[in-house]
């Protein structure tokens, strides 16, 4: 939380009780300021693993993360993903145990925030109600993808959640349409109950009919309204060109790489 000016930063349910935060953001009489560590996560590595205890909260300054859930069963499922600006580790009721392991998608940089030093500052109204908002906000976006990945056609889940992430990037402050992706497609399908094969398809049916376009793991959206309808199935995806098909058939080798 250093580069407080940083959209992460000014997202932060921590910001006004950091160290790095300028004295104005500080009341008077608040507690003495938080003196979180930070930590470098490489891509791949976990945060913390499910079941283990809750020991920290992580406030992503840069990069992202995937949520994943393991059933006892063994099977794994990505249950959602996390931007810069956002919290890793807040646990419902003060759960003793991580419901959830988080994993980077990308080098990625975090403040680390102890448990007890979060519950001290929960006794100030105001804090407390920043961390509620926080969490309301993240139990919306889950109840949206559960209504998604329980209802929904195929096209509409991933309309949905390219405009959620359009919608977060936006929140950060970021005015243009362009998103890096740093999930996988395996991971996207994992997240809306999909098979891989379904998300390629669609995200290059999606490009053939003008709603988005891809380069590499960057991804614009073009027609924010033609995503909106899919996602509210007002109407069916136009039908491509036939040359336009052809050339993002499924067969061969797919030239994007997320």
């Amino acid at each position: 939380m250093s580069d407080h000016g940083s959209p992460s930063c000014s997202l932060c349910l921590f910001r006004h009780v950091c160290r790095d935060a300028s004295t104005a953001d500080i009341p008077s009489n608040a507690q003495k300021p938080l003196q979180p560590a930070q930590v470098r996560v490489p891509a791949g590595n976990a945060f913390f693993r499910q079941g283990r205890p809750v020991t920290a909260v992580f406030p992503l300054r840069q990069g992202s993360a995937k949520q994943v859930y393991e059933s006892p069963l063994g099977w794994r499922q990505v249950t959602g993903f996390s931007l810069s600006g956002d919290i890793l580790g807040l646990e419902p009721n003060e759960a003793a145990a991580y419901s959830i392991s988080a994993v980077a998608l990308q080098d990625t940089a975090s403040c680390v925030v102890a448990i007890e030093a979060l519950r001290a500052h929960m006794a100030n109204p105001a804090f407390r109600d920043s961390v509620l908002g926080v969490m309301r906000h993240q139990a919306e976006r889950e109840r949206i993808l559960l209504v998604a990945v329980g209802s929904m056609r195929a096209a509409q889940r991933l309309a949905m959640l390219l405009l959620d992430l359009d919608n977060e990037h936006r929140r950060r402050g970021r005015a243009d349409s362009a998103l890096t992706l740093a999930m996988s497609r395996a991971d996207i399908a994992s997240l809306l109950g999909l098979t891989l094969e379904t998300v390629s398809r669609l995200l290059s049916r999606f490009a053939s009919v003008g709603l988005i376009s891809v380069q590499q793991r960057r991804l614009r959206l073009i027609d924010r309204d033609g995503l909106a309808a899919v996602y509210a199935d007002l109407k069916p995806i136009p039908q491509p060109a036939t040359a336009a098909m052809g050339s993002l058939a499924d067969t061969g080798p797919e030239p994007r790489s997320f």
